[in-house]
């Protein structure tokens, strides 16, 4: 009788499944389930390799392991990108253009690497399936590529079986299967070419016809809204800049896979890890920093951008855009400053952020929500939290729902910092807030609201490992709308809604785990807000507090002294609120 093997499930793509039904089935994270197994699952014994960061420090400890790696990468690459484009860029010019790619493929690729390796020390694994898979259909074009990619199955497969031969022999890794990788290509290609509505895409021609060559100051998605963007640009004697083309500088090139492989000369690995993440970079590092790499010049040079502006302010344009990305560098050479915007809720809070650690580097001047940053002291400026006139309009008699506002499942780690959206397992996110919904009173249980960052989502890709269709998904159009119905609000993730609605006077509470790392010189202030019922660690007690504040009055406990002390001392150092968002900009971007 023949073995029983078990088989390492790395993606949800039904090929990569044995044949076999009495297989038994391994899965290297949640990641390669779409739906936890349920009776109707054709293989009878199945395993799920668990979370290797549900320990913190080991999540730190990687963390500034990763971050390590990336330090000492950067300027070898930089050297590398001088020397086969013939420049002499700087190396926070090089920061600013591959950084954003460098340092989320590092921590990407180690997170896959860890959960094989998990997998392979916990489990006797006897086989892994390969796919027939075209290794340049999964080299992104830029980083905004590259961010797509990250969530996708094939890329992901791609990924996966590329490590294979690291943990496996050949006898344990099968032969590969066709595959047909049409959908994928189709589906790439119509993100690629994908264009704003009709009406929008009218208004911007008519800004792009205004020329910007000499405009004195380059703003340029700074979150700040249409109408502010707008009165801002007027003031400073200019127009916004809301379109900017860029398919029509893009061109198709064949890899140069020797040209590649010559960045092999300037690394040198420390261990194994490093090793196949060398060899990894120069597989997957964006054809736009290579081969096609004279479409950005093609591009600085051509579009309707400022000659030499004074300040470049932006808010995220910098982590998706990489021809405005490239534009900013070159202008930060001939001493341009940036001034970035936070666009984030967990920046100043969570225990770790490689994402704002970046953004404060590459900044002149860092316009936070209220946090400051000792290490960045001359950069990092208290500012205020965005708000895009938001109108909000609480009034606790007229209102009647418990909102909870609930994140998606990002399926695949991208995000390298420590808030509760970016590190625990879906499972582990829902099980936790499973026991508050059944410990809230069945009436306001019944008026428990769902809402999720993104209208369209399919119900089958959030309730994973639960049953959250009991509860009614909230439709609104806009954030504002949902709250404005809602008697409280209640967060799960230490993020920008929180940030919103404290700042907006909404009344809300946060609850998250309390493995959750904070950052050390904010944690007075959580502590204040925990003593006042703002935050909760445990779900049993913030259901016993709803229960009873929902009976007695929230507005008697949101207006009184204690809690209002503790929410003005969150806002001042968090989230900063300000009616005159464009006039405060105008003082930053007009002052050293």
């Amino acid at each position: 009788m023949e073995k029983i093997k078990t088989y390492l499930i790395c993606t949800n793509l039904k090929e990569t499944f044995p044949n076999n039904k009495n297989s038994i089935i391994n899965f290297v994270s949640e990641a390669a389930l779409k739906k936890y197994p349920n009776k109707e699952f054709s293989f009878k014994e199945f395993y799920i390799t668990k979370n290797k960061w549900t320990n913190k420090e080991k999540l730190l400890k990687d963390f500034e392991y990763l971050d390590k790696i990336y330090e000492s990468l950067l300027p070898k690459i930089s050297n590398f990108l001088n020397e086969i484009h013939n420049c002499n860029f700087s190396e926070k010019f090089w920061r600013i253009l591959i950084g954003p790619w460098l340092g989320i493929f590092i921590y990407t690729l180690y997170d896959r690497w860890k959960n094989l390796k998990s997998s392979v020390d916990n489990y006797q694994i006897n086989k892994v399936i390969k796919l027939n898979l075209t290794e340049e259909n999964y080299i992104p074009y830029d980083n905004s590529e590259f961010l797509e990619f990250i969530q996708n199955e094939n890329w992901n497969q791609y990924l996966y079986q590329s490590m294979f031969s690291e943990f496996f022999n050949s006898s344990e890794i099968e032969e590969p299967k066709s595959f047909d990788e049409k959908e994928f290509i189709i589906k790439k290609t119509s993100k690629n070419n994908k264009n704003p509505n009709f009406f929008k895409q009218k208004i911007f021609d008519i800004f792009n016809l205004i020329p910007r060559k000499n405009y004195k100051y380059l703003l340029y998605s700074t979150y700040t809204g249409f109408w502010n963007e707008l009165k801002l640009s007027i003031r400073l004697k200019q127009l916004p800049i809301f379109g900017i083309e860029k398919n029509k500088y893009k061109t198709k090139k064949k890899i140069e896979k020797k040209l590649r492989f010559k960045l092999l000369n300037f690394f040198d690995p420390n261990d194994k890890f490093q090793n196949f993440l060398h060899k990894s970079i120069i597989a997957q590092i964006p054809k736009v920093f290579i081969e096609n790499y004279q479409d950005l010049v093609k591009f600085s040079k051509i579009e309707n951008l400022p000659k030499e502006p004074e300040k470049i302010v932006t808010a995220n344009a910098l982590w998706f855009d990489s021809f405005f990305t490239f534009f900013v560098a070159k202008m930060a050479e001939k001493k341009s400053k940036i001034i970035y915007i936070q666009h984030g809720g967990a920046y100043g809070i969570s225990g770790y952020s490689w994402v704002e650690e970046h953004e404060k580097k590459i900044s002149d001047k860092y316009l936070s929500w209220g946090w400051t940053d000792e290490k960045f002291q001359s950069r990092v400026k208290k500012f205020y939290v965005i708000l895009k006139n938001k109108k909000f309009n609480w009034n606790e008699k007229k209102m009647k729902n418990l909102l909870i506002l609930m994140r998606p499942r990002k399926v695949y780690f991208q995000t390298p910092e420590t808030s509760s959206v970016g590190i625990d397992s879906y499972s582990e996110y829902i099980n936790f807030y499973n026991k508050f919904f059944n410990s809230v009173s069945l009436d306001i249980k019944n008026k428990i609201i769902l809402r999720f960052p993104f209208r369209n989502l399919k119900r089958e890709s959030f309730d994973y490992f639960s049953n959250l269709n009991q509860f009614k998904i909230d439709e609104s159009s806009s954030f504002e709308n949902a709250c404005n119905k809602s008697k409280l609000v209640i967060n799960t993730a230490n993020s920008t809604t929180f940030c919103e609605t404290i700042a907006n006077g909404i009344p809300s509470v946060l609850i998250i785990n309390k493995n959750t790392p904070i950052r050390k010189n904010i944690l007075p202030i959580i502590e204040n807000m925990k003593l006042n019922n703002l935050i909760f660690y445990d779900v049993n007690k913030a259901a016993i507090f709803i229960n009873e504040v929902w009976k007695s009055g929230i507005k008697d406990w949101w207006f009184n002294k204690d809690t209002q002390r503790s929410l003005n001392l969150f806002k001042e150092n968090l989230a900063r609120p300000t009616k005159n968002i464009s006039d405060e900009l105008l003082k930053e971007i007009k002052s050293n």
